[in-house]
Parts: structure tokens; C-alpha cells; sequence
């Protein structure tokens, strides 16, 4: 047992799972210590003798605990980027991984396949979705042939390319109490990107009422805790130039309002004034 760890990846490149729920953790080990391992985890070799689990990883920490000196395993020679894959598709089957873990995983497939850095990854995937949203092409960030790769891959897990970058990249941005909500199960993706968009006072709260509600409840929550708030909160008096720049980004929301000649006239007026207070302050 001491000669086996867990799956290694070159650079910050990551395993698919990250997080263990430690009732489930119990529930197996449980199990183990009544009728053994029922099925072999898979490893391949590692440095110096040792051996990289690929799936199995609870099992392996279970009997770890347990104190048990040997574990069935079977070994396959496999390159980072095949183990990455088979180790993700191991853990969706067996839907043991968060959205989070997920979408780590499959940017750091995607980098092994094209041989660049996450970050170039997620920054290419914007662009392209980007470019495309301009019906321009996008062959200046990917070629054809990684671009048609990066669409393989995101299939193999039932996923789009517009979607991926909509829907998934966003969450690794999440507040960090809200990311790990996400990666313990407390929170749908959904949810959480919902979530994160309310005032940082409010996540704390938030995160632990938000468990096992749908979207429609959350959106209720939000506004219920934020009338709560401004009613114990004492009214602040707004600077005369945030009265002013207030105002004018109620304007700029009007745009009917906007193309009105008269109103073009007053802005322009506006906009006179404003450079002579600019002159005053030099």
C-alpha cells in the first residue's frame, strides 16, 4: 500500500477528483472492513517503483485507514493524457466528481492534447466563442485540426464548446467560500454562478440556505435577505457627484430617450460644463 499514490500530473495540471465526502468516506470504509475490496483499482507505474492510482482513489484511501497492507489492483501503462481521460470518465460514470472538479479536469485534458497551459486554454476558448458570436473566424487562436480536437473532447463528455465556455469556465472565478460549496456538493452550478453575482456580505448566508434549493427558490432567498437588509440599514446620503453619475446611467439605459434631438442638446450643454469644472481643477 505505501508504494501506490495518487494520480501525478505534470506541471498544475489536476486529477479529476479533488474531494472526498467524508459520510460516504465512512460508508465504505465500512463496507471494505466487512467484505473486502470487491474490485480492483486501476494504477499505473510510477516513479521509482511506485504506482499512480487512475481509479480507485476512495477504495485506496479506505483501505489506508483501515490499515490493510495489500490492495487488488490492475496495472496498465498509460500516458498522462490517456490516464487523465480514463481516470475522468471513471469518476462521471460512477458520478463521483463536482461540476468544478469536472471542468478542471477536462481544461487539463485539453492541455495535454494541445501541449499549452491551462490559462492559454481558457483564454483561447473564450476568444473563439467570442469571435464566433461576431460570425468571425477563429483560425488565428486554434488551428482546424485543434479546434475539431477541443470539439471531440468536449463531446466525449456531452458537452459544447459555447456552452462549456458559458456554463462551466465561470465557475472557476466563484467566490472562494462559494467554489468550495460548489466542490463539496453543497451547491448546483447553477446555483452558485447565481450566487456569486449577490453582495459578498451576503454569501455566507447564503451558501448555507442555498443547499438543495432550485433557482427559482434561490432568486426568493436573494431578494428576501436583500429587502431585510436595506431595511435594518440607515439610508446614505449620496456625494453630489454620485447623485450626478447615478442619474446619468439611468440615462444612458433610456436609449430612446437618447436619440431625441433636444436631449442630445442638453448633454452636449452637460458635457461643457463638466470640462470647465475640469479647467478649474488644473
Amino acid at each position: 500500500m505505501a508504494d501506490i499514490q495518487p494520480l501525478q500530473l505534470p506541471g498544475r495540471l489536476k486529477q479529476p477528483r479533488l474531494y472526498f465526502d467524508p459520510q460516504k468516506m465512512e460508508r465504505l470504509k465500512e463496507s471494505i472492513a466487512k467484505h473486502g475490496v470487491l474490485e480492483p483499482i486501476l494504477v499505473r507505474p510510477g516513479a521509482k517503483g511506485t504506482y499512480e492510482i487512475i481509479s480507485g482513489e476512495r477504495r485506496w484511501r479506505s483501505c489506508c485507514a483501515l490499515e490493510m497492507e495489500l490492495i487488488p489492483a490492475i496495472v496498465r501503462d498509460m500516458p498522462d493524457a490517456t490516464a487523465l481521460e480514463a481516470a475522468l470518465i471513471a469518476h462521471l460514470l460512477n458520478e463521483e466528481i463536482t461540476a468544478i472538479e469536472q471542468t478542471e479536469s477536462i481544461l487539463s485534458l485539453l492541455s495535454l492534447h494541445l501541449d499549452i497551459p491551462v490559462e492559454d486554454v481558457k483564454a483561447g476558448l473564450y476568444r473563439v466563442k467570442n469571435s464566433r458570436s461576431r460570425g468571425a473566424e477563429n483560425s488565428r487562436i486554434f488551428s482546424e485540426d485543434e479546434l475539431k480536437l477541443i470539439v471531440e473532447i468536449l463531446g466525449e463528455f456531452g458537452m459544447k464548446l459555447a456552452s462549456f465556455v458559458s456554463n462551466r469556465l465561470p465557475m472557476l472565478n466563484l467566490a472562494p467560500e462559494i467554489l468550495d460549496a460548489v466542490r463539496e456538493g453543497k451547491l448546483s452550478p447553477t446555483n452558485a454562478v447565481l450566487l456569486n453575482r449577490q453582495k459578498s456580505d451576503l454569501h455566507g448566508v447564503l451558501v448555507e440556505k442555498a443547499a438543495g434549493l432550485t433557482k427559482q427558490d434561490l432568486m426568493e432567498l436573494v431578494k428576501d435577505l436583500e429587502k431585510e437588509q436595506a431595511a435594518n440599514s440607515e439610508p446614505v446620503e449620496l456625494s453630489i457627484s454620485e447623485q450626478i453619475f447615478a442619474r446619468f446611467k439611468t440615462v444612458r439605459k433610456k436609449k430612446s430617450l437618447l436619440e431625441s434631438t433636444e436631449v442630445r442638446k442638453r448633454l452636449t450643454k452637460i458635457d461643457q460644463l463638466l470640462q470647465e469644472i475640469e479647467q478649474l481643477s488644473v
